[in-house]
């Protein structure tokens, strides 16, 4: 006699295949009705998935048509099954899932939408976090900056794709309008998204300063994200990029190390 786990699973593996009559055995019930109870909840499995993996990427599934986004959310589920009863975080591996179904045709630039969506997700779910003392900052003396470490917002994330993922997110979110048509293979997207006093933002940021900051967001020291800003981009300007940022409110708190 299977255990109590062998028997949840083969009833689980049941209602995630095609049909869920290989589960018929295992529970049968009187009156006949198993197949029916069970195609009860292979059709909730399904479609509560399909819903939250559908609210976190809505640009997604307008560009690829309902249909499409309803095969590809099935078989996304069988690869990556849920393993808790919140749906929130399922959409986690769904880029790149998209980015190996589409890794050799005209599509992979789908897998960056969803890339930019699930990180507005990730931005709007983030903790908040106060302004930067910039009293303090003030009165640190011209030396301590060698082993200075700025802290970044909690809601911000960072963002590249070598495609205009932005313009086709914009496009394709909050309105039913037609989109306008974009040409995939013009300048790509360098992004800070954000969220400030519960708005969502979008900061287009150089070479330099997209170097910058991903070395502040490893912890690194002012020094190392200055020498990474300038590796990237020979005209980046340090000053300038803490003070654009600073004021954005992306850098919020510092430490000495």
């Amino acid at each position: 006699m299977p255990s109590l786990r062998e028997l949840q699973s083969a009833v689980l593996d049941a209602l995630f295949a095609a049909s869920p009559k290989g589960a018929i055995p295992l529970i049968a019930a009187p009156g006949g009705q198993t197949l029916a109870r069970l195609r009860v909840y292979q059709t909730n499995l399904h479609s509560n998935f399909e819903a939250a993996l559908r609210s976190s990427f809505p640009a997604t599934q307008r560009l690829v048509g309902a249909d499409y986004f309803r095969q590809t959310a099935r078989e996304f589920q069988r690869r990556h099954p849920s393993r808790s009863g919140d749906l929130l975080h399922i959409g986690k591996f769904f880029p790149a899932y998209l980015a190996e179904l589409h890794e050799h045709d005209e599509f992979g630039y789908l897998a960056d939408v969803a890339r930019l969506e699930w990180l507005v997700q990730d931005t709007l779910l983030a903790a908040d976090h106060a302004p930067l003392d910039l009293q303090a900052l003030s009165r640190l003396a011209p030396t301590a900056y060698d082993t200075l470490r700025f802290e970044l917002h909690p809601a911000l994330r960072l963002f590249e794709s070598r495609y205009p993922i932005l313009r086709i997110w914009e496009a394709n979110v909050g309105s039913d309008a037609e989109p306008e048509m974009i040409q995939l293979h013009g300048a790509g997207d360098r992004l800070a998204v954000m969220r400030r006093r519960l708005q969502l933002e979008f900061h287009r940021s150089s070479a330099g300063e997209h170097g910058f900051l991903n070395s502040l967001s490893r912890g690194e020291s002012f020094t190392a994200a200055v020498e990474c800003g300038g590796a990237c981009d020979h005209q980046f300007d340090a000053t300038a990029a803490l003070q654009r940022f600073v004021a954005a409110e992306a850098v919020v708190g510092f430490r000495l190390l």
